[in-house]
């Protein structure tokens, strides 16, 4: 237990200390709240600007110009424009530097001042019409850059229907049919002009035409094509088809050839049949039955190649083929036809039976068509 001096002396000395060490607790709790203070008022800035300057400040400063003239950076002029973002406790400030635009249009070429804009953005606030179909370079998405340029086309449109006349077209049957006379043009149909309805647009581009487009066709009257009917070399006069030729010669299904046989040529009315019961057309042929039977595929051609009667089906008969006189008659749809083809050397290949099945029912077709088209 401390005596009564000793107290005494503590109490002494307490109250010579006392107000030195109240003095100094007040000092470090003011410290204390102005370093509190000036770490919650402190702030980390980047300010950038378009041109590529950048700068980085610690500041307690908040006017805007203040912190961009802290970072050694020119402040911005009135049509500036600021971008502020935060991101992990940082402040980044970006200024958007205005620059001019020329802008041409109308015949005139305006100075837009922009500084982040899009072309369509510029133009709208310009009041700037651009209408549906105009041509604006760059697109009206792009965004703007310092050292664009905008140039806007006015596109005017300008429709009408005319009455036009379809000239005549030519068509060419070709058949070794006129071999001795390959200058020879049969006309199978004279033909005739038609009449169109055209509806045209003519496309003026700031008021001076550009191109003309066909926006509809309707056909008044249908042209008919000239056709007429001339010589080509190694192309048959028969209407039938059977196996590929090749180098004059049947590919395959060839089971007897007759090679220096004469040829005649006949022709009959459009109604006729054969001996055998079948119309005749292009293609059907007459025979001594008992050498080829009624209904045989055959090809023939001449000897020297130059006339190909082609694929032929025998389906007729006559007293020439019966004594021996020639070997074969070919149809021909007009005399004149068969006078001008009368006595040639033929080789005549006989098609197989099991060949010619494969072909029957694609030859019947087109002798239907054949008879509807030329014998009614």
């Amino acid at each position: 237990m401390l005596s009564t001096k000793t107290r005494e002396h503590i109490r002494r000395r307490l109250a010579r200390t006392g107000p030195r060490f109240a003095a100094l607790g007040a000092g470090a709790f003011t410290l204390g709240a102005s370093l509190l203070f000036i770490h919650n008022t402190m702030r980390i800035v980047e300010i950038t600007d378009t041109q590529g300057a950048s700068g980085t400040v610690i500041t307690c400063a908040t006017n805007v110009n203040d912190l961009i003239l802290q970072a050694g950076i020119t402040v911005p002029a009135a049509q500036d424009e600021l971008r502020i973002t935060e991101s992990d406790g940082e402040d980044r400030i970006h200024v958007m530097r205005a620059f001019t635009v020329p802008v041409t249009v109308d015949g005139q070429t305006l100075n837009l001042v922009t500084a982040d804009e899009t072309v369509a953005q510029l133009l709208q606030a310009a009041g700037i019409q651009v209408g549906e179909n105009d041509i604006v370079e760059p697109a009206l998405d792009t965004p703007l850059q310092e050292g664009d340029a905008i140039t806007i086309r006015r596109v005017a449109f300008e429709d009408y229907t005319v009455e036009e006349t379809v000239p005549i077209e030519t068509e060419y049957q070709y058949s070794s049919l006129y071999y001795r006379d390959t200058d020879y043009e049969q006309t199978l149909q004279a033909g005739s002009e038609g009449l169109d309805r055209v509806q045209y647009r003519d496309v003026y581009v700031d008021g001076e035409w550009t191109e003309t487009r066909e926006l509809g066709h309707e056909t008044i009257t249908a042209m008919e094509p000239a056709i007429l009917k001339c010589y080509g070399e190694g192309a048959p006069v028969s209407i039938f088809t059977g196996p590929e030729v090749v180098d004059g010669v049947p590919s395959e299904g060839v089971a007897e050839i007759y090679t220096g046989q004469r040829s005649t040529g006949y022709s009959a009315s459009l109604t006729a049949k054969g001996a055998s019961g079948q119309r005749l057309t292009y293609g059907t042929v007459a025979v001594n039955p008992n050498v080829i039977p009624y209904g045989t595929l055959l090809y023939i051609t001449s000897d020297d190649g130059r006339f190909v009667y082609g694929y032929a089906y025998a389906a007729d008969t006559g007293t020439a083929m019966m004594t021996g006189h020639a070997f074969i008659d070919l149809y021909y749809e007009t005399y004149d036809e068969a006078v001008a083809n009368a006595v040639i050397p033929v080789t005549v290949y006989v098609i197989d039976e099991e060949t010619a099945a494969r072909y029957e029912e694609t030859n019947d077709a087109l002798r239907e068509a054949d008879l509807a088209d030329h014998h009614g």
